[in-house]
């Protein structure tokens, strides 16, 4: 599944089977992004109500991302007052991985990004042993914005 920006929306259920076939995760997961947030923000509820589909014994790195997926969906829900799918709280999907999966490999080597990550990251996630930081579903706007302030303080 070649991901494209069109009018036809990216739901969370496209993103997981584009990245189950193959797709780069983080481009998926930013096309699904650019639809929430820009191309079909008055379609959020759509963009998330139907469930990804899990081989049985899926390969780890798909678990991954289901449990990711399930984690941005409720994360979302929450953030942006959306009713979170049923699918999210099944108890296939509303599990821990059995090790910390941290995006940044530099946490798996530097305590102080660890506790960072481990800090910073939202419940939906670290419920799910998944370490992302607080940033990584944020709109693309709000990220520029924010580190523009960043950069424009005075030392």
């Amino acid at each position: 599944m070649i991901l494209t920006f069109t009018n036809e929306l990216h739901t969370i259920k496209d993103i997981y089977q584009g990245i189950s076939q193959g797709d780069d995760p983080r481009y998926a997961v930013g096309a699904f992004l650019n639809d929430f947030f820009d191309y079909h923000a008055d379609e959020r509820q759509s963009l998330l109500a139907d469930p990804i589909v899990v081989a049985a014994q899926p390969p780890p790195e798909h678990w991954q991302w289901a449990l990711f997926c399930a984690a941005s969906v409720e994360y979302l829900c929450q953030q942006y007052g959306l009713d979170c799918p049923a699918w999210v709280h099944a108890p296939m999907y509303d599990t821990a991985l059995s090790e910390p999966w941290f995006f940044v490999p530099t946490a798996l080597h530097n305590p102080a990004v660890r506790e960072r990550y481990e800090r910073d990251t939202p419940t939906p996630f670290t419920r799910r042993n998944i370490f992302c930081g607080s940033r990584i579903l944020m709109h693309k706007k709000s990220t520029y914005k924010t580190t523009a302030h960043h950069i424009m303080q005075p030392a």
